[in-house]
């Protein structure tokens, strides 16, 4: 399929990279655990991440950090723990603050699917997390993926899924997860500590589609502000 084609529907590219990738339908046969050859550059990814959550390729720094820090692939993640990463990125975007791995999983916990392979998912760590979950119900989405594929298939020509010939996350699923519970372990820095508090005294936990519909707003920080007007000393 003309990646052209998806974007005008889902946006799930930046502009710049359309001509680097193609979209290819799965076969009947095929699941999305299967892993992706040596020869071959691509990942599986659901529909419903792009659709839903506003996800585009390439993934953001951010997004490559945690799928690095706990090992897993892209679709390895649920949609719903997808949907808390992008909340939290734009929730930092709105209140000024740096993006941080730490602030992040000082939040949260990672939960483990059946083993040897499973569904990754995030859940509220004993300090409380953020985000309510954006849907209750992501019933068919372990059926409706795809392939999101590099045409060249050179890693040291590729700045999608590779940085100076290093893969930027795991392109196949993995069995052994690196599991964390909030931010134990981590040394955290001040800015870190100082941006948990500001997060920790928000009204929690918040709506991940509010937060979400931020991106196209005009004044995102008013609208915040509004939803959630405790906050309104912590922001500025």
């Amino acid at each position: 399929m003309e990646a052209s084609v998806l974007q005008h529907k889902l946006k799930f590219c930046l502009p710049p990279y359309l001509e680097h990738l193609s979209i290819e339908p799965c076969s009947s046969e095929e699941r999305v655990f299967f892993r992706v050859p040596t020869s071959s550059l691509y990942i599986y990814m659901y529909h419903c991440v792009f659709r839903d959550l506003g996800v585009v390729i390439p993934f953001t720094p951010f997004e490559c950090e945690f799928l690095r820090r706990i090992n897993v692939a892209p679709s390895q993640l649920h949609p719903n723990s997808w949907g808390f990463l992008c909340a939290f990125q734009i929730l930092c975007s709105v209140m000024e603050m740096n993006l941080s791995l730490g602030t992040f999983m000082h939040f949260y916990q990672l939960k483990l699917g059946e083993p040897p392979f499973g569904w990754i998912s995030l859940s509220g760590s004993s300090n409380g997390g953020l985000f309510q979950i954006f849907s209750q119900s992501y019933k068919n989405f372990k059926e409706e993926f795809f392939k999101v594929q590099c045409v060249h298939n050179d890693v040291n020509s590729d700045a999608i899924f590779y940085s100076n010939g290093e893969p930027k996350f795991s392109l196949n699923w993995q069995s052994e997860p690196i599991r964390f519970s909030g931010s134990e372990g981590l040394v955290l820095s001040d800015e870190e500590k100082k941006n948990i508090e500001r997060l920790g005294g928000l009204t929690r936990p918040l709506e991940s589609k509010a937060i979400l519909f931020l991106v196209g707003s005009k004044d995102p920080q008013k609208d915040l502000e509004s939803k959630y007007v405790k906050i309104t000393s912590k922001l500025g």
